[in-house]
């Protein structure tokens, strides 16, 4: 429990106090650090998968309805398929060992929160590598450099089991426009044609399936828009960072001394993805640091070869008011790093204007008492 009491405010610190806890066999006190990381890190699915654990081992069917739901409920860009069939395991396990009712109750309560708004699956055949692109409603784009998005989309890409597939998945996601393209990375797929099959509203009564195949006749295709009627979200999506989805050992401070953490340096100081970059100050006008050279507005014109390296929503201190999210788009020469703010639509909002205040300002009304 040390762990948890030196750093109150770090979820991985629960969590280790949670597994010292488990093999006390005190499984009640490790489900509540389980619940107290989640509080702290929300978008972690190995929160959830340790909580599962931990329920079965205590036969609590409470906390394994909590677990498996928000575990079930969206996907996740890394052992996606690992986790959600582990936790359908421990959950059909505890149902075996409750009465019937109890039982069915918990399957149906967490098999209602298994629909997806939205799936487009590509698929094809022979020795290719073939990348899947989305544009989602919101403006934020889904690709397997960036999987998680704040429209709700998950990309499932690049795995050892899916070799010639990749999955899009929105599990709540905005109703309108999706844009998707078909990018081939290498290789030429059999018959130069690729599938892509959609499915809305994924495991409800109104679930409808759609197959399009799709010819390359370039490394990109056109675009193929995806009408999508009836969305559940509402508001911009949490991005979390990408360590929450990395597993509790992969977290460890590794051994200074241990040659292997010096291979590691290395090898991320050669990451493609990293190239160019510079130590110290730069600024302009009156700033300190290193002039910036002048390259003209063509070089903040957006190109379909840029690449989103992080996105996130904003959150907003005005109730009611419209989601705002952030993009830091890499130029395709590497060279620059456009940060822009969308707003985001699809939020109910009041009919009012809002009107902020503030006597920071200067002729700012004075507000009433």
């Amino acid at each position: 429990m040390s762990a948890a009491d030196y750093e109150p405010l770090d979820s991985q610190g629960f969590l280790l106090a949670a597994r010292a806890l488990a093999e006390d066999k005190n499984y009640e006190r490790a489900l509540a650090f389980c619940k107290q990381a989640a509080e702290l890190e929300p978008s972690s699915p190995h929160v959830y998968a340790d909580a599962t654990r931990y329920a079965d081992m205590a036969k609590d069917a409470k906390a394994m309805e909590w677990a498996t739901t928000r575990l079930l409920r969206q996907d996740w860009p890394v052992r996606n398929d690992e986790l959600q069939r582990s936790a359908l395991e421990k959950l059909e396990s505890l149902a075996k060992r409750l009465d019937r009712a109890e039982g069915e109750r918990l399957l149906r309560s967490v098999n209602a929160q298994r629909r997806r708004d939205l799936v487009v699956k590509l698929l094809w055949q022979g020795e290719a590598d073939l990348d899947l692109k989305i544009e989602e409603p919101s403006g934020s784009f889904c690709t397997p450099l960036n999987k998680q998005t704040v429209g709700g989309g998950t990309m499932i890409a690049d795995s050892l089991a899916s070799m010639t597939s990749e999955t899009y998945l929105a599990a709540e996601g905005f109703s309108g426009d999706y844009k998707v393209w078909v990018e081939r990375i290498w290789g030429k797929p059999l018959g130069n044609k690729a599938q892509l099959k959609i499915i809305r509203h994924q495991g409800t009564p109104n679930e409808t399936e759609e197959l399009i195949t799709i010819r390359l006749n370039s490394n990109i295709s056109e675009p193929l828009i995806v009408k999508l009627d009836g969305g559940r979200r509402t508001e911009a999506a949490y991005v979390p960072p990408p360590s929450a989805n990395d597993p509790l050992e992969d977290l460890a401070v590794a051994d200074p001394n241990n040659t292997d953490s010096v291979l590691n340096k290395l090898r991320a100081l050669s990451d493609p993805e990293v190239t160019g970059v510079e130590r110290g100050m730069r600024g302009q006008m009156a700033s300190p640091g290193r002039a910036v050279s002048r390259q003209g507005p063509m070089s903040l014109k957006s190109s379909e070869k840029d690449r989103t390296l992080y996105q996130n929503r904003v959150r907003s201190f005005v109730a009611n008011s419209v989601d705002v999210t952030a993009q830091a788009v890499l130029s395709a020469d590497r060279r620059s790093v456009r940060v822009s703010l969308t707003p985001v639509g699809g939020k109910e909002t009041s009919s009012k204007p809002v009107q902020v205040v503030s006597p920071v300002f200067p002729g700012a009304p004075a507000s009433k008492p």
